[in-house]
Parts: structure tokens; C-alpha cells; sequence
């Protein structure tokens, strides 16, 4: 139930600013962060004015044409909404002059004041944005030539430990081929040394034996020429 004729709750200031109560509250919460004041019951529920209404309209604006973040929108909304108040009198007189309509209507919205605030706070922050882009890619471009720097030593490393391991296939296989050759020579010396040994010892046991016979036909012929 509304606690004064001239203000409507949040379900209804949605319907009009085509919007969600959760936005509604989100939007005042964030207003009051930076010195708003809305009515309210004795169960801290807000109610709102036609003046709420125009200010939630802006901040609406702000948000969702411009593109502004919530905290810099209600900022300038807020900043605007004092300067028409200060320019046009108390915010006592503007509620005296909506009573004689006897309705909230949906009032003009984003003033002259208003939209050259949001201009100026756009570019101000598209400036700030385009500055920390600048350092993103600053930081960007160092980051990239320090892994580059990195990935050649990696390569140089990697070369140079391949070299090495090449050259070590390479005397170690000449290495084993060389104990090969020399084992096989060995081997091969080895055959030929026990081979002469047998033919030696082959012909030592036949002359023993041609001797033996010879020695046994001269006795046998000195035996019987008797």
C-alpha cells in the first residue's frame, strides 16, 4: 500500500520504466550510495515521486543506451538532477507543481544539462579505456618478445644439446667399431696361431711315426740279413 498519494511502489515504477524490481532496487540502492534520498515506511520499503521516476528514467538512459557502468551513471544522473533543481527552484516546489495533475506521467527526460554530462563522462572514460588499452598492449608486446626471446634460447639450447648428442653417437659408434675390429683381429690371430700349433704338432707326429718306422725296417732288415 502506497504511504502518500503522490508516490508508487517498485512494481509499479517497473511497469513504467518497462523494467525488472530487481532493477529498480539495484538502481536505487546504488543512488542512495552517493547521497539519494527516496521515501520510506516504517519497513524501510521505498516508495517513489515523480522526481525518482524522471532520475530512475536517466540512470535507465545512462545504463542502457550509453552503455555506461551503473556506479559512473548514477554519478552523473545525479549531478544533473541537482543542477535542474538548484536552476528551477527546491524539490518541495517541483512536487507542489506536479500535484495539480493528480497523476504521475512520465516526464521529458534527458535534458540538455543531462546529455552533455553523459557525453562529457563517455569520452572521459573512453579516454581512460583507450589509455589502459595502451599499457594492455604495451605490456602485451613486452610479454610477446620476452616469450620470443625465450623460445630462440630453447631452440639454441636444444641445437646445441643435439650437436652434442650427435657427436657422441658418433665416437661411440667408432668406439665399438673399433673394439669389433680389434676383437675380430684378436679372434682371427687367435684361429690362426691354434691352427699352425695342430699343423705343427701334425708334422712332429708324422716324422716321429716315419722315424719310428724306419727305425723299426732297419732293425727288422738287420735281423734277418743276419
Amino acid at each position: 500500500m502506497n504511504t502518500k498519494q503522490d508516490t508508487i511502489n517498485a512494481e509499479e515504477m517497473a511497469k513504467r520504466l518497462n523494467t525488472t524490481s530487481s532493477n529498480i532496487r539495484k538502481w536505487c540502492i546504488e543512488l542512495e550510495k552517493h547521497g539519494y534520498e527516496f521515501t520510506k515506511d516504517t519497513r524501510k520499503k521505498r516508495y517513489y515521486s515523480v522526481n525518482d521516476q524522471s532520475l530512475l528514467s536517466n540512470l535507465k538512459y545512462a545504463i542502457q543506451e550509453k552503455n555506461l557502468s551503473l556506479e559512473i551513471a548514477a554519478m552523473t544522473v545525479i549531478k544533473g538532477f541537482d543542477r535542474n533543481r538548484s536552476s528551477s527552484g527546491t524539490q518541495e516546489e517541483h512536487i507542489k507543481k506536479e500535484e495539480k495533475s493528480h497523476e504521475l506521467s512520465v516526464p521529458q527526460e534527458h535534458n540538455e544539462h543531462t546529455t552533455n554530462e553523459l557525453l562529457t563522462t563517455v569520452k572521459n572514460q573512453l579516454e581512460q579505456q583507450q589509455v589502459i588499452n595502451d599499457k594492455l598492449l604495451e605490456m602485451l608486446e613486452h610479454y610477446k618478445g620476452a616469450l620470443e626471446e625465450s623460445e630462440n634460447r630453447r631452440r639454441s639450447q636444444e641445437e646445441h644439446m643435439s650437436t652434442q648428442l650427435n657427436d657422441l653417437e658418433e665416437r661411440l659408434a667408432a668406439r665399438i667399431s673399433e673394439q669389433i675390429t680389434n676383437r675380430d683381429k684378436e679372434m682371427m690371430d687367435y684361429i690362426r696361431s691354434s691352427q699352425k700349433q695342430q699343423q705343427e704338432q701334425l708334422l712332429e707326429s708324422a716324422a716321429a711315426q716315419q722315424n719310428e718306422e724306419e727305425q723299426r725296417k732297419g732293425f727288422f732288415a738287420r735281423l734277418f740279413g743276419k
